[in-house]
């Protein structure tokens, strides 16, 4: 098993990409350490954990606070003994042209999707480096390309991408690595809202012919995450279904 009684914690863990790679982790044997904001999808998602055969415990916490994230982190290595993994998946992104954007909704963005990295982040790597451990932070093609109404979350994937290529420099030494996974469009609910007025067009520009599934995604979080990864920091993978070709 690529995860046997390795301690994964995963934010945004009770949806979507967060509650897909928690299943798929814990069929390789890891213990999952499921944060959220809700308590409702978690303990779901714990469920489907222990349907695979897995163990999962679970925290909520706002990731936006640090106070609320460092405890919520230390609570969970607390209960599992240890952290080996992060995986931040969690994530908003709530449509407003940048010269209509208040700095209300341009501060709410940042708080969590790149705050709430930074605050899960500082408050796991203690944990990781002691496990030797490694990172996967997902992103977006947006950061690369860009998307029209979401220059904030756009800014922030960015932001993270630039933070998980210089942590891998930094953390490297002590044996940590750090990746990115950037997924296209892919059947989420959050996504499928976003996209609703023009999914066929979306579909004409996938060479693949199908829109991305959460198993999908969650595949390239796992390899990346585990030691047949072992060769690989700092790097991206696209995984969009040839959508940016050309």
């Amino acid at each position: 098993m690529l995860f046997e009684n390795k301690k994964v914690l995963i934010t945004g863990a009770g949806r979507g990409i967060g509650r897909q790679t928690a299943i798929e982790m814990a069929k390789e044997g890891a213990v999952i350490l499921g944060l959220g904001r809700t308590a409702g999808p978690l303990e779901e998602m714990a469920g489907a954990v222990g349907a695979a055969g897995g163990k999962a415990y679970i925290r909520t916490a706002d990731i936006a606070s640090y106070e609320q994230t460092d405890e919520a982190v230390c609570s969970l290595a607390e209960a599992a003994g240890g952290i080996d993994i992060a995986v931040n998946c969690a994530a908003i992104f709530e449509e407003a042209l940048f010269t209509e954007m208040t700095p209300q909704q341009w501060r709410r963005t940042v708080s969590i999707d790149l705050d709430g990295v930074y605050n899960v982040l500082h408050a796991a790597m203690p944990f990781i480096i002691d496990a030797g451990g490694s990172v996967v932070n997902v992103v977006s093609q947006d950061a690369f390309y860009g998307c029209p109404g979401y220059s904030h979350y756009s800014a922030c994937k960015a932001a993270v991408v630039g933070l998980t290529r210089t942590l891998a420099r930094e953390l490297g030494p002590q044996g940590v690595r750090l990746n990115c996974v950037a997924p296209g469009i892919t059947q989420t609910e959050m996504t499928m809202e976003r996209i609703a007025a023009g999914r066929e067009g979306y579909l004409e520009k996938l060479p693949v012919g199908h829109i991305g599934q959460p198993e999908e995604i969650a595949a390239a979080i796992v390899f990346l995450a585990s030691q047949k990864a072992s060769y690989i920091t700092g790097q991206v993978l696209h995984v969009n279904g040839g959508m940016y070709l050309g």
